[in-house]
């Protein structure tokens, strides 16, 4: 069985092809990447750079603009020129979650054209070492306690609304604390300080290893390399607790349609490259591209089908 963790992710070589001369002394086309350096969008960000460049003979670079659940990054690019050197690469929360969040979105899906989608991830129940093995178990113990378990979740983000269906879905007692990144979840989870949340693979598999903390379930349809033995939330009755998520391209509204036919081939040539499908099967990842018009599609329905839980609780950021 393969095993890569995020720090093998992180130490993989890039394969960088040599650009042309007239492409190479061209300005670069710039990944914008609303994330730290790092994480996940990150690294997939930088693999696509990588494998981007000898394709579009130019050079590829990752500009990384985190803060504000991925607004400060959707907002720049959709005030830049449609002149073909900027991309948003994004989660699913940018188009698909904030829409039915605000009276106003800060950014909107008219504002760019929708090029691909980049690769669909998936999900994890975590919990902290003291909680049950069991999603059952868990439930029970929960609703035991007098009052309700803490549970990380920064408002909005795929992760929180994971842990609001799993409440109306379960009946589970848990209220919901913020945290800064990743790593802040993962501290708060070590010290037990919240007992549960939902996050991607590779930012907690080296602390799942390690016995620091559990992993109760995963989105996908089959046991992943990353973690061993944890089985999908499907096969366990709970696949509707959960869903996965998807980081996608787009570009500035008006960009020219030969420039993005280009770029969007360029991204699926990459996304088959065979180094960076094994790279990220190691955590369940699919590395899947669509055509904008599907990609479309797909964001509006998700976006529906998240409106449905966000309204029902009531959340709003504005």
């Amino acid at each position: 069985m393969i095993r890569t963790t995020r720090r093998a992710l992180l130490a993989a070589p890039f394969v960088m092809g040599a650009a042309s001369p007239a492409r190479a002394q061209g300005r670069p086309l710039r990944i914008v990447v609303p994330f730290n350096g790092g994480s996940e969008p990150d690294i997939l960000a930088r693999r696509l750079a990588a494998a981007m460049q000898p394709i579009l003979e130019q050079p590829v670079v990752v500009d990384n603009r985190s803060g504000g659940n991925t607004v400060i990054a959707a907002q720049h690019v959709a005030q830049q020129r449609p002149d073909g050197e900027t991309i948003l690469l994004t989660s699913s929360s940018t188009f698909a979650t904030l829409p039915n969040l605000y009276a106003t979105p800060p950014v909107r899906l008219d504002q760019f054209e929708p090029m691909t989608m980049a690769m669909r991830a998936h999900m994890v129940l975590y919990v902290s070492k003291d909680a049950p093995d069991s999603i059952p178990d868990l439930i029970t113990w929960a609703n035991a306690q007098p009052q309700p378990i803490l549970y990380g979740a920064n408002p909005g983000a795929i992760g929180h609304l994971c842990g609001e269906r799993m409440k109306q879905v379960t009946g589970i007692r848990m209220s919901d604390v913020s945290y800064r990144g990743s790593l802040g979840m993962q501290q708060l989870l070590m010290a037990g300080d919240i007992k549960l949340a939902f996050d991607g693979v590779p930012a907690h598999a080296e602390m799942v290893a390690a016995g620091r903390i559990k992993a109760l379930g995963i989105t996908a349809d089959h046991e992943v390399p990353m973690l061993p033995g944890v089985r999908p939330l499907a096969d366990q009755g709970f696949g509707n607790i959960a869903i996965s998520y998807w980081y996608g391209a787009f570009a500035p509204k008006g960009t020219p349609r030969p420039v993005l036919a280009r770029q969007i081939e360029a991204l699926h040539q990459a996304q088959r490259a065979e180094a960076l499908v094994n790279q990220f099967a190691a955590q369940g990842a699919d590395l899947i591209g669509n055509n904008p018009d599907e990609f479309r599609t797909m964001i509006e329905s998700e976006r529906e089908s998240w409106g449905t839980l966000i309204r029902s609780i009531n959340l709003r950021l504005d």
